[in-house]
């Protein structure tokens, strides 16, 4: 995730553009391995030269002293490790750290750090949880912001800005976090599979792949923008559902395959998922 958000800030901010006149990025990966960073600069292409490494935890350090803002994007298991890393946790005070820790509340990262540093306030410390999505990399990213109390209007209004640079934004209490993940984590793999089923059947009726799963991908991105112009499913699908017709037909179809329990099912059990990981992250 952390490669699609970097790669959709460069796309933004290119040097002499309206939005970078008075603005400055310096951009480091920290990774633990050359090999990931050199994974990073192929994916970004011929912006790759724009992103620094820094690719142990004495850089780490060393780059988070130079910035104003810092994206912690590691599996939630891995924030013991920044936690005993005593230079690591006291370059961090007083900067904009943006969580993007699935299943861990802001709360939880703020703990972690002052957790071997007895002689530090949490209110040093500038937490925002974001759940972007992957969608970030086109500037078409859904990111869900929480509306907590951990940190201060200045460093909100720069969360705000740099996420709008790569897509919408949304506000949730941060109780509501977990569930909006998996439904947003559920909403894409059903998407996902959706796609890849139609294609292949559509491949077996004669269709060429490559036109076959662009009709399928435009159709979701079209109902998707319906429903964000202001309908709603039942009068979508009354518009599209004539006496006798394909749509309609396609929709019971659809309803005999239960596909509509199963998707409400995987969405109850990804948010059950979702709610177990905070209570590991707890206990850990």
């Amino acid at each position: 995730m952390g490669t699609a958000i970097i790669k959709g800030l460069l796309t933004s901010i290119r040097p002499g553009h309206a939005n970078s006149d008075d603005f400055r990025m310096e951009i480091y990966a920290c990774v633990r391995f050359q090999e990931s960073f050199d994974r990073v600069q192929k994916a970004l292409g011929d912006e790759a030269y724009r992103v620094q490494s820094a690719t142990n935890l004495h850089a780490w350090s060393q780059a988070v002293d130079r910035a104003d803002v810092v994206m912690l994007g590691i599996p939630p298991a891995e924030l013991k490790a920044i936690s005993e890393n005593m230079p690591l946790c006291k370059s961090l005070r007083g900067k904009l750290v943006i969580s993007l820790l699935a299943g861990t509340s802001c709360e939880q990262v703020t703990d972690a750090f002052v957790l071997n540093d007895k002689g530090n306030r949490a209110s040093q410390f500038h937490i925002i949880r974001v759940i972007p999505s992957i969608g970030a990399q086109n500037l078409d990213s859904v990111s869900m912001i929480a509306d907590t109390p951990h940190a201060g209007d200045e460093q909100k209004t720069m969360c705000d800005w740099i996420f709008r640079q790569i897509g919408s934004v949304h506000y949730l209490p941060e109780e509501l976090m977990n569930e909006a993940t998996a439904t947003h984590a559920t909403c894409n793999a059903l998407a996902m599979i959706a796609v890849d089923a139609i294609t292949d059947a559509a491949v077996a009726e004669g269709i060429p792949r490559s036109q076959a799963m662009a009709l399928a991908a435009q159709s979701l991105k079209s109902a998707a923008g319906l429903l964000e112009s202001g309908m709603t499913p039942e009068s979508l699908k009354e518009s599209m559902s004539v006496p006798r017709g394909i749509t309609i037909n396609a929709l019971l179809d659809l309803e005999r395959g239960q596909v509509r329990s199963a998707t409400s099912d995987a969405t109850r059990n990804a948010i059950k998922y979702t709610r177990n990981m905070t209570n590991q992250t707890s206990m850990s």
